[in-house]
């Protein structure tokens, strides 16, 4: 019975950890969609070029970890009771990067924009 109670339990943190990827992914690739909007409408000349390029290469990193994530958190549910595969490892690690990457786009967006208004 304990067995089974751990697996339940684990199923529904990786559920929760799969959502929350999916909300990473849908804040990485709505502000990808808002930087190419303002980069080509506000900022006629803007400064700083680098810095939106790498920020644009941040969002992206975030949603290429997120969705790995998602896969390997998924990898989870696809297994049997009696040996779980552990996606722990992967999804742990491309999970933090995927919010590292997040965070580190935002505080580059933000700072792109600040120095260009």
């Amino acid at each position: 019975m304990e067995i089974v109670d751990e697996h339940k339990e684990r199923f529904e943190r990786m559920k929760l950890l799969f959502d929350l990827n999916k909300h990473i992914t849908t804040l990485a690739t709505g502000t990808l969609l808002l930087m190419a909007g303002l980069y080509e409408r506000v900022f006629k000349t803007p400064v700083w070029k680098a810095l939106a390029a790498f920020t644009f290469i941040l969002f992206a990193a975030t949603v290429i970890c997120s969705v790995i994530a998602m896969f390997s958190f998924a990898m989870y549910s696809r297994s049997t009771h009696n040996t779980p595969a552990d996606p722990i490892r992967w999804g742990a690690t491309f999970f933090s990067l995927a919010l590292v990457s997040l965070i580190a786009g935002v505080l580059a967006f933000v700072a792109f924009v600040l120095k260009n208004l």
